[in-house]
């Protein structure tokens, strides 16, 4: 937990900058294209960061978990699976449209991106507090842990993609 703390002191300035850009966008959205409550504009040079910050928080944790065995890796491939799974799921209900003219995409809150915070706290926390000793929860830590990685890189990628079919169509 210590180094978790040192990790955000060194990106504290880039956590800064993103926040600062992130609220412009989400005030673009409100203020000058008029949406919704619940949709906001989400910038992409932004979104790249989501899997990023999670590598370095949960990484040393999980190649840890993957150094002990192959189970670790066969639990490590089911979490990647689910991580895809959910990442389809999140992508399908929050993409509203694209938004070239800023390089963003219009999406909505959803209860699951609520849910997907919940759960990464709760593994995180699980897998850094070492009365958990058991093995087979162990091999659920790293599912979760890889889970949570996969999803938040497949949503990133689906997001460009999406983004990139549907661009052409609004300018055409």
């Amino acid at each position: 937990m210590e180094n978790d703390w040192l990790l955000l002191a060194w990106l504290s300035p880039l956590i800064v900058v993103m926040v600062i850009f992130d609220l412009k966008a989400r005030n673009y959205g409100k203020k000058v294209l008029h949406l919704p409550k619940k949709e906001y504009v989400s910038l992409l040079w932004l979104a790249i960061f989501d899997p990023v910050f999670e590598i370095l928080f949960i990484g040393i944790v999980l190649w840890d978990d993957l150094s002990r065995d192959v189970w670790h890796w066969f639990a490590g491939g089911v979490g990647v699976i689910l991580g895809y799974l959910f990442a389809r799921y999140r992508t399908r209900i929050m993409w509203v449209r694209p938004l070239p003219e800023k390089k963003a995409v219009i999406v909505r809150n959803s209860g699951a991106e609520y849910l997907a915070l919940i759960f990464l706290v709760i593994v995180k926390t699980v897998s850094e507090n070492s009365t958990y000793s058991n093995y087979f929860v162990n091999l659920l830590i790293t599912t979760g842990l890889l889970m949570i990685v996969s999803e938040s890189a497949f949503r990133v990628g689906m997001l460009f993609t999406r983004y990139n079919k549907e661009r052409p169509n609004l300018t055409a």
